[in-house]
């Protein structure tokens, strides 16, 4: 994964699946506060995180993302 702050909308990045609370294509996720793991995204989440990234394909043991959205932060 790259540093998430570097991360723009539209951009693509890789994550571990094992990462991922229940990790499924063409639902979107956030970083927990303060963790390596992905969340899913429910609005109430955006604000804490740096970026929001939606999982395009699942190879293996790692998730093909693309980032969404991003916050002011």
């Amino acid at each position: 994964m790259q540093d998430i702050r570097r991360l723009e909308v539209g951009m693509t990045t890789r994550i571990g699946i094992h990462q991922v609370e229940e990790p499924e294509v063409g639902r979107e996720y956030v970083r927990g506060i303060d963790s390596n793991s992905w969340l899913l995204f429910t609005k109430d989440m955006a604000d804490d995180s740096p970026a929001v990234i939606r999982i395009d394909s699942i190879d293996d043991d790692v998730c093909h993302c693309t980032v969404t959205r991003k916050t002011n932060k």
